[in-house]
């Protein structure tokens, strides 16, 4: 096996290493499902804490306002449940959080140094 890291090149191809990210892609999206199961079904909450994520590569921005609104939407659906789940975004320079959608979300844009906030 070559050794390089395990991300993803423009138009990788390497076997190896797409490999290991649809494993890891895999086990992800099982865990995001169980942690929306919990939120849903029995009335957990979620705080999403994401703390400098630019705009430049926006994969992990958007992850965390896709499942904001997936867990919002579910929460809505099932009116019985208890469960919430809140978005807070930390970055100093792009802390807003801007959904392109009708309903509101709970989310607590924080623009602010993630050591400096989390005092």
């Amino acid at each position: 096996k070559p050794m390089r890291p395990n991300v993803l090149m423009f138009h990788d191809t390497d076997e190896n290493v797409l490999t290991a990210i649809d494993t890891h892609r895999e086990r992800y999206q099982t865990w995001e499902g169980r942690v929306e199961e919990e939120v849903t079904a029995n009335g957990r909450k979620l705080v999403i804490l994401e703390m400098g994520c630019g705009v430049n590569v926006p994969a992990v921005r958007q992850e965390s306002e896709e499942v904001l609104v997936d867990c919002t939407e579910k929460l809505r659906s099932q009116s019985a449940s208890n469960g919430s789940v809140c978005l807070i975004r930390i970055n100093p320079k792009d802390a807003k959080i801007d959904i392109s959608d009708d309903a509101s979300f709970e989310a607590i844009p924080i623009a602010s140094k993630a050591a400096i906030a989390l005092r």
